[in-house]
């Protein structure tokens, strides 16, 4: 944290800036590549993001999830889970072919399926599977270090708008 009060994380090319008041939340991605200056990304003044009530049940697996990736923060999977089902509430497949609470490709689905309930089936609609992948995943992209983070994230959907909607909603959850 700087002494401005804004988290930092290193990204190639970008640098991303996440600001916490205690009611507040915002978010800027900064764009500044090859020593080209840096500037705000269609970014209004903050606002606490609206997210959906999380069940005991899900911030369950979130927490115990997170801790196979030490560094990660529970609030960043939980903000994955909102943004990509819900919390497993919305049960589609995307236009880009991923499926499962987590939404995950088929191809990554492949590479880092875990069973995250130790039950012997590794489903991608079972939460406890998804969330575990998704930790495998954060993890395997440098998701545990915090100036990591923010490239991790953006692996897992390559969206800066998603980066830092899944940051709003992950620093929104972690303060109440």
């Amino acid at each position: 944290m700087d002494g401005r009060g804004h988290l930092r994380f290193s990204v190639p090319g970008r640098r991303l800036a996440v600001g916490v008041a205690s009611t507040l939340v915002g978010v800027a991605v900064l764009a500044g590549a090859h020593g080209a200056p840096a500037r705000s990304v269609g970014l209004r003044p903050p606002v606490v993001p609206s997210f959906a009530p999380v069940a005991a049940t899900d911030l369950a697996v979130y927490r115990t999830a997170a801790t196979a990736c030490p560094g990660l923060p529970w609030t960043v999977l939980a903000a994955i889970g909102e943004v990509e089902s819900s919390h497993g509430q919305l049960d589609r497949v995307s236009s880009a072919g991923a499926v499962g609470p987590m939404q995950f490709l088929p191809s990554t689905w492949a590479a880092y399926s875990t069973d995250g309930d130790a039950d012997g089936i590794v489903q991608v609609d079972d939460p406890a599977d998804a969330t575990a992948t998704a930790v495998r995943y954060l993890c395997a992209n440098g998701g545990g270090t915090r100036s990591q983070l923010a490239t991790a994230i953006w692996n897992y959907n390559h969206s800066w708008p998603y980066v830092t909607r899944v940051l709003s909603l992950s620093a929104a959850m972690g303060a109440r």
